[in-house]
């Protein structure tokens, strides 16, 4: 049931569906100006649509946790201007006024192309209400119409699909390569394709690489971002990331020189979950050296940020002192990390720097607002890193 406090999440949702769509058109505009071969530009058409499609059911599946979580963790009393109850918690920190959706993002204009790409997903349920709902303004029922037609009409670009391209070939396994963390009979290539197949499913949509360095230590690698690795992947133990910079390249030229390495790219097949059972995780490979005051530089960080909503800087003021947060607030939040997170996927290779800062600020102040402690310190020094002028000579400016 859309009520006045859940709307703004069905229109940040429509939003990001539009631009995950536009971002797809204009790949498939590039491909067909490309004037591949017929295979060659099926195969990459049919790529970019599944990545397209598969972007828009995690971005909805976000957005329906985010939903139930708020249903089932609202208390009954007086609703706030976010539409949570407030609470007689005195420790409670004081609300800000809920923000509007320019004050968070604007959509970016995109070149028309002939012929939309519709993302496939069931007909929306019509339910009947249990309980009184609160009046939409006619902006809210054009935003839920509409959402229901990109989710509902079904009008493909292409022909059917195509089988996936396979999978890039791996360099010549070392069976007398063995490792302390393999399971038992387990050559080092196996574990290294069952870490990355553990990490890449996660994510699908981005190249992944790891590779044995020749002082054993395993590193893990991206390159979204200059190789910052985004918040909700869960990580092996035993892995590394990399230390924060600024980077070029494809994940494979990111590693380095390695020992023995397994790549991954965007279609490549992962088989079954249950094939690669493991696996001890844990925020360790996040570990940096500590940012000094960690909670003070994130709070002067978000403090009247452009892009980014009042709310934030409060979380991060409130996560800092150890003061108590409602649920519901943390939820708000990572419906903001959420979308930032999938936008920025959906920029992909080319993201947005000054979104990028926002995608990293919202991540340490989730982090430091649900106190782990790790993670916050890992996306604020990417931060740091990332927003430092590059280095060059000062009297020449280059």
């Amino acid at each position: 049931m859309v009520t006045a406090e859940t709307a703004p999440l069905v229109k940040n949702l429509k939003a990001d569906l539009q631009r995950i769509v536009n971002s797809a058109n204009e790949e498939l505009k590039h491909i067909r100006c490309a004037g591949p071969v017929d295979s060659t530009r099926q195969a990459e058409e049919a790529r970019v649509i599944n990545e397209a499609r598969a972007f828009a059911v995690r971005r909805v599946e976000s957005t329906v946790r985010q939903l139930h979580d708020m249903k089932s963790k609202l208390p009954t009393g007086h609703r706030n201007g976010y539409g949570f109850a407030e609470t007689d918690n005195a420790t409670r920190f004081k609300r800000v006024p809920p923000q509007h959706d320019s004050e968070w993002a604007t959509a970016t204009p995109t070149a028309e192309v002939p012929a939309p790409v519709t993302l496939v997903g069931p007909p929306k349920p019509k339910l009947e209400p249990s309980a009184p709902t609160y009046a939409l303004d006619s902006e809210d029922t054009e935003v839920l119409d509409g959402l229901a037609t990109l989710l509902q009409e079904v009008a493909p670009v292409v022909g059917p699909p195509v089988d996936t391209p396979p999978p890039r070939a791996l360099p010549p396994p070392v069976p007398e390569i063995t490792s302390r963390h393999a399971e038992p009979g387990e050559a080092e290539s196996e574990r290294l394709d069952r870490l990355l197949k553990f990490v890449a499913r996660q994510e699908p949509g981005l190249p992944w690489a790891v590779g044995v360095r020749e002082d054993g230590t395993t590193l893990l690698v991206t390159n979204l971002a200059h190789g910052w690795v985004p918040p909700g992947i869960n990580l092996p133990d035993q892995v590394r990331l990399l230390e924060p910079g600024r980077r070029k390249g494809t994940a494979t030229a990111m590693l380095g020189q390695t020992a023995l390495l397994a790549t991954y790219a965007p279609g490549d097949p992962l088989g079954w979950a249950s094939d690669y059972e493991l696996i001890d995780t844990s925020s360790k490979p996040r570990e940096l050296p500590a940012v000094e005051n960690l909670g003070w530089v994130l709070g002067e960080a978000t403090h009247g940020r452009d892009g980014l909503p009042r709310m934030v800087n409060t979380l991060a003021r409130a996560g800092a002192t150890e003061t108590a947060i409602v649920d519901a607030e943390i939820d708000v939040l990572r419906v903001y990390l959420d979308t930032a997170r999938y936008q920025l996927l959906a920029q992909y290779p080319d993201v947005d720097p000054g979104q990028l800062l926002n995608c990293l600020l919202l991540a340490a102040t989730e982090a430091i607002a649900t106190k782990n402690v790790v993670s916050a310190n890992y996306h604020l020094a990417w931060f740091q890193a990332l927003s430092a002028p590059p280095l060059g000579n000062w009297k020449t400016g280059q």
